[in-house]
């Protein structure tokens, strides 16, 4: 792989729009996996190995990470640790150095990665995840031809696909992953809406945040600084705001038109626009504990609270 300076760091800028339009066209790989990270190299570098020692080869597989551009902790740990780690153990991978755009942009990064990515699916992970389910991949690949969001096993119990797994057709499609931070709420509601969720428990990931399982090592100033923007309409960035509501029915229907000429199509999404159907019954089917709730009749869903010590007993028990 053709990497530029920073001793295997890729820079933004450089862009190659003929390997950009060919990945576009034609996914090369089987599965790009999607991380942002900031200020945690040593628990990122814990997270890729989760995802190394479960999957089943190296081919066909490719990590795609960011990294701010003013993490210098990071990048000095990615060029002394991680990439050397990487090339003795032949992994596909690049790492792009990028400006920082915040955790209300998160989004970005993922459109970011997404941009560079060769894959025919699009795994997002994050820096405080382990993947628990060997062969992760081969599972994966097992969906290859549908159009699918793949909701897999996790700690959360929420209805949304927490790391979704996203098909290459839903970028070319759409030309982002999400326009808003919140990036698995946006594609969770959108799949729910169009029909296209499908679980898959055989690839299971724990998620060590601090609010969920205690982990103090998440207990940092990435974790308590952040701002979601959920819960305010009237910003015209949030997740619940008319303009992101219009944005997203408007996804919903690029998805439907092209379910309907490719042979996947159902009508879900048509029954709920003329009245004849409800909006969240799929969300509500994967949600036995109620950990949603109705902000907008047909519109959005937020978040409920979940026990911490629910969320800590299932800490323990993955330590176990």
């Amino acid at each position: 792989m053709d990497r530029v300076s920073m001793g295997g760091l890729v820079e933004m800028e450089k862009v190659d729009l003929a390997r950009t339009c060919r990945q576009i066209m034609a996914p090369s790989k089987r599965v790009s996996v999607l991380v942002p990270t900031r200020k945690r190299p040593a628990m990122m570098f814990e997270a890729l190995k989760s995802l190394w020692d479960t999957q089943s080869s190296q081919q066909g597989v490719e990590y795609l990470i960011a990294l701010d551009d003013d993490d210098q902790e990071s990048i000095d740990y990615f060029q002394q640790h991680i990439i050397p780690h990487m090339d003795e153990h032949d992994i596909d991978y690049e790492v792009h150095v990028v400006p920082r755009w915040g955790y209300t942009r998160l989004n970005e990064y993922l459109n970011y990665l997404a941009s560079k990515a060769s894959g025919a699916w699009y795994l997002f992970f994050n820096d405080d995840a382990r993947m628990k389910s060997p062969d992760w991949d081969q599972t994966i690949c097992r969906h290859t031809g549908k159009f699918r969001i793949l909701r897999v096993k996790d700690n959360h119990e929420h209805p949304y696909a927490i790391f979704p797994v996203i098909p290459h057709s839903w970028y070319v499609l759409c030309g982002y992953i999400s326009p808003q931070q919140m990036t698995d709420a946006w594609v969770s509601q959108i799949a729910y809406l169009c029909d296209i969720m499908e679980n898959e428990y055989d690839v299971e990931i724990f998620h060590d945040r601090h609010d969920i399982t205690g982990n103090p090592e998440t207990n940092d100033e990435i974790f308590t600084g952040r701002q979601q923007l959920e819960g305010n309409p009237k910003d015209p960035r949030d997740l619940n705001s008319p303009e992101m509501t219009v944005k997203r029915y408007q996804d919903c229907a690029r998805i439907m038109w092209y379910l309907r000429h490719t042979g996947g199509y159902n009508d879900h999404f048509d029954k709920m626009l003329s009245g004849k159907g409800p909006a969240w019954d799929k969300l509500e089917a994967n949600d036995p504990h109620g950990l949603t709730s109705r902000v907008n009749p047909g519109q959005t869903y937020k978040v409920n609270n979940t026990s911490k010590e629910e969320h800590a007993r299932a800490r323990k028990q993955n330590q176990g």
